[in-house]
């Protein structure tokens, strides 16, 4: 390589000639600059370990099942190695004892009152289990309430044909009587849901004299329930099922303040009074509004009955236009030994008669207790049932009739 030419002094001579360099940027602008340089290559320092750690995620993501898989099948072998063995049966055993008993309490959380109906075989099965699991019962009874209140409102069915008495029970509140807490609740009331009439609550001003059991109801004068016959029919049955459940002796009918309402089939009425055939000695049916429901509403129906024996009779044909189904099964025969003295009904079931413990019985029974309490009982004692239970009920013992019919639940 040729020696250059230049010498030292020549070459300082010609750089001092060059223009000078000045950095005009701020001290504080160089420094940020190389520290964002700076934190950019240690960025780069972590992408090989980023890497490496996504890499061994994915072999865990492949990995683990197979090790699962090998961990069934060697149980599998183990099982089947051991299986005539007796430790490996009674091992087997309690493990298929302790599935079905949090089988069970699963079927028991998630089980309800209505489900949908695929056929009667299937409607039938799902009721035998579900009594193993929870109440099916569909009244109120004494047990059930607590120290809390009982009201009962009278509700029309879906055509608005005949009145369903459905029961709900709620917490007594300070300073409220039965009558405010019954007024107050009307608005709650999920009727729709129910698959019944949206008729709460009442187009009318109540007023209750509570010391004279006075009921005071005054309706607008564009009120609806004089437009037919059918209406003024099912508010007689309302007025008298709120007189029943709420101990009212009278009730009074005023429109704006003006005593009266101007019915168009029965003209003018001050003063409400219940038909005799509407108080007491009825028989109860089987009511399923979408015909798809596991739980009957079991209702009256509105028409007088002599006997008690006449009662059951009808409840085996049903009524309504195949509305209101039968509630006593033709293969349940019974005899009937009635004690006024004590209030007690004894039902003798008769020979060949088979009484299952099963939802499809237990609705059976309730309807027969429902219709006694119509004649005025208040026990009944089932005997030759050739069973010590059905459903919450002993046969032991005498069994009481319900406060209510047809419970049901609303969002308190």
């Amino acid at each position: 390589m040729r020696k250059s030419e230049w010498s030292d002094e020549q070459i300082e001579e010609l750089l001092g000639q060059l223009p000078k360099i000045i950095d005009e940027r701020d001290p504080q602008e160089v420094y940020q600059n190389i520290s964002i340089k700076l934190n950019r290559r240690k960025h780069k320092v972590w992408i090989m370990p980023t890497a490496a750690t996504a890499a061994a995620l994915l072999l865990l993501v492949i990995l683990v099942p197979r090790l699962f898989n090998f961990q069934n099948t060697e149980e599998k072998s183990m099982e089947s190695a051991d299986k005539s063995s007796p430790s490996a049966e009674i091992a087997m055993e309690k493990k298929n004892i302790t599935k079905d008993k949090e089988q069970n309490s699963t079927n028991e959380e998630s089980a309800v009152p209505f489900a949908a109906k695929e056929s009667n075989d299937t409607n039938k099965n799902i009721g035998m289990r579900s009594i193993e699991f929870e109440d099916q019962s569909t009244a109120v009874y004494e047990e059930d309430i607590g120290g809390r209140e009982v009201l009962t409102y009278a509700i029309p069915d879906d055509n608005v044909e005949f009145i369903v008495p459905v029961s709900i029970i709620v917490s007594k509140e300070e300073n409220k009587t039965k009558f405010k807490l019954f007024e107050d609740y009307m608005e709650r009331l999920t009727e729709n849901d129910w698959g019944l009439y949206d008729y709460y609550p009442l187009m009318a001003e109540l007023k209750y004299e509570e010391e004279n059991r006075i009921l005071n109801l005054d309706v607008p004068a564009n009120q609806s329930y004089s437009l037919s016959g059918s209406a003024e029919n099912i508010l007689s049955q309302v007025l008298t099922s709120t007189m029943k459940s709420l101990d009212i002796k009278e009730i009074n009918l005023s429109t704006d303040g003006n005593p009266g309402i101007n019915f168009g089939y029965n003209g003018e009425i001050k003063k409400f009074v219940p038909d005799d055939d509407q108080f007491g000695n009825h028989a109860y049916y089987f009511y399923y509004p979408s015909k798809a429901e596991i739980k009957p509403f079991i209702v009256p129906y509105n028409e007088k009955i002599s006997t008690i024996e006449e009662a059951f009779s009808s409840m085996r044909k049903g009524m309504g236009d195949e509305k209101l189904i039968p509630s006593i099964p033709e293969d349940i025969q019974f005899d009937t030994v009635k004690d006024p003295a004590e209030n007690k009904l004894t039902i003798r079931f008769k020979k060949g008669t088979t009484i299952n413990d099963d939802a499809s019985t237990l609705h059976t029974i309730e309807a027969i207790l429902l219709t006694a309490k119509e004649f005025n009982y208040d026990e009944v004692k089932l005997e030759n049932a050739q069973i010590d239970k059905i459903g919450r009920f002993d046969l032991e013992h005498e069994i009481k009739v319900p406060v209510a019919a047809n419970k049901r639940m609303i969002g308190q």
